[in-house]
């Protein structure tokens, strides 16, 4: 199963609420918690992985907080994502040449390949400026839930 982390969709909430009120500098782990619902405790644990990754900064202190490193347009999700979980694979065939024995002969490899390369674009292409505009806007206009994609749909029709 593709899935990303619960740590992984964490700390793209926590990054977009940053993106939302960059201009007011530092926000305290408090109301980011309070936000963006992730515990202070798991909050400060993704910080520290986007600290180490040059995505966001932290002063302690009652005037402290959490704060972007970089504009949000030169923050994207694959820099997010790999903060969190380290570099995207889809395959261990993947992370280097020779890897597999049978990667020169496998059809599955030059797939995965494909999948993992698009997968990169698409995660490149969104951009930190991108989702907080999105958040505003959705602020404004919530989408129905008939027209989210919640479950695959073979799934959603062996459930019925």
């Amino acid at each position: 199963m593709f899935q990303i982390s619960r740590r992984a969709d964490y700390a793209v909430r926590i990054m977009i609420e940053l993106g939302r009120k960059q201009e007011r500098g530092y926000l305290s782990t408090r109301e980011i918690a309070r936000r963006t619902a992730v515990s202070k405790s798991f909050l400060h644990k993704i910080a520290a992985d986007l600290v180490r990754a040059n995505l966001v900064q932290t002063v302690a202190g009652p005037k402290g907080g959490i704060k972007l490193a970089r504009p949000t347009s030169e923050i994207n999700l694959q820099h997010i994502l790999e903060a969190i979980e380290g570099p995207i694979v889809l395959n261990t065939c993947l992370i280097r040449p020779g890897e597999c024995k049978r990667d020169m002969i496998c059809p599955g490899h030059t797939f995965w390949g494909r999948l993992q390369a698009m997968l990169v674009r698409e995660l490149q292409a969104q951009t930190l400026e991108k989702l907080v505009l999105e958040a505003e806007w959705l602020q404004q206009h919530p989408i129905r839930r008939d027209e989210i994609p919640y479950i695959h749909p073979t799934a959603a029709t062996t459930r019925q």
